[in-house]
């Protein structure tokens, strides 16, 4: 039996449909390395891109990559490769999931290349220098600042190819075949229903979102907040330490999305609380691990990258500019730097505001916990 044939049968037996075709995806860490093997049960070919030689070899002769992430058999049907032109050659849509410093000349050369391309951007973490979440570089690097207003609305004016993807995705049980939910979210209502049919199947379920930025704030501030949880938990200071820390980084997260004009309701997605509550709470969670190390003043480093550490102070920078004070964040970031005692962290996060709660309309509620994730939310 060829192995498109066997591709089909297997699809098939689980009442999904195969995407004929090719899917590129850009990264080849331990995220971008396990979406792109999720995704090769449902395509035919998926491209897998790294700017790493060595584990392209390793892929190619033993269907492994031990430098990122442990025990995943890569299947057959990944192609890796060093040469974008070949990632993107015949590709019906392209996943990016590189670390935050490397989006931008990602997307330059992409773009270069084939702006029209649907791009799924899986980035976390803000831009070193300027703060800017992935997707507000995407569009910058295509002459479409997004600034004011303009943040989290739908308008027919911004590319609606371009969309993200972000939720409680721990590479480690995925790539071990356990179920997830995560958030789909761009600007125009059809191209994110089409990528959610694409990118779906039967242990990854889409939630639908119209709010693309509010997703990737919380994708880039829980990193933060779950470095200041193992903190927390390594220290013993308990289960309800930790449930504060979550609270307060919920608050602080929703009013830097509303300053930013977008639609703080996000944080009842699984891009919101639900990430939140697995990258805080799990020692498979990189930053949690982080945090852990911190306390225990381990030289240890965890595998792969910890976005936490980059993003505090970027978040911090951008916070400033608006004249936003976020006690919390500013507090992990502190003793991350060596600057504040840990016990700086709980005192944060059960400290008064300084600015009034955000809102949330009953019709983003409405939507967040009705039958049918849709684009039909406030904002």
């Amino acid at each position: 039996m060829s192995n498109t044939k066997a591709v089909k049968k297997s699809a098939a037996s689980l009442d999904i449909s195969v995407r004929k075709g090719t899917l590129a995806v850009i990264g080849a860490g331990a995220w971008g390395t396990t979406l792109a093997s999720m995704q090769a049960q449902t395509w035919e070919r998926i491209n897998l891109l790294t700017d790493m030689p060595h584990v392209c070899e390793e892929i190619i002769r033993f269907r492994s990559n031990e430098g990122h992430i442990d025990d995943l058999k890569v299947p057959w049907n990944i192609f890796p490769t060093t040469s974008l032109e070949r990632a993107l050659d015949h590709s019906q849509a392209l996943i990016v999931a590189v670390p935050s410093n490397a989006i931008r000349s990602v997307a330059r050369e992409v773009i270069s290349h084939n702006e029209d391309l649907p791009v799924v951007i899986a980035t976390k973490g803000l831009e070193k220098g300027t703060g800017l979440c992935a997707i507000e570089v995407w569009f910058e690097e295509m002459k479409i600042p997004l600034t004011g207003s303009r943040l989290g609305r739908k308008s027919s004016t911004l590319p609606g190819n371009v969309m993200v993807l972000s939720g409680p995705n721990l590479a480690k049980e995925i790539a071990r075949g356990m179920p997830a939910v995560s958030v789909i979210a761009g600007f125009d209502e059809f191209n994110v229903m089409k990528a959610k049919k694409y990118l779906e199947n039967f242990k990854f379920s889409l939630f639908e979102w119209h709010d693309p930025i509010g997703v990737q704030i919380c994708g880039a501030l829980k990193n933060v907040y779950a470095v200041g949880c193992g903190i927390a938990t390594g220290l013993g200071m308990g289960d309800n330490a930790v449930a504060s820390i979550i609270w307060r980084g919920l608050l602080e997260s929703g009013k830097f999305i509303e300053t930013l004009g977008g639609d703080p309701a996000v944080l009842l997605t699984p891009a919101g609380a639900g990430d939140f509550v697995a990258t805080c709470t799990s020692e498979k969670s990189r930053n949690f691990a982080l945090g852990m190390r911190i306390a225990k003043a381990s030289s240890n480093q965890p595998k792969g990258v910890t976005e936490g550490a980059h993003t505090a102070q970027e978040a911090l920078r951008r916070a400033r500019s608006l004249s936003l004070k976020l006690g919390l964040l500013a507090e992990i970031w502190s003793v991350m730097a060596g600057f504040s005692h840990p016990q700086a962290i709980l005192e944060a996060s059960c400290a008064t505001p300084e600015w009034t709660s955000f809102s949330v309309s009953w019709e983003a509620v409405e939507k967040c916990f009705g039958l049918r994730a849709g684009l039909t939310g406030s904002g």
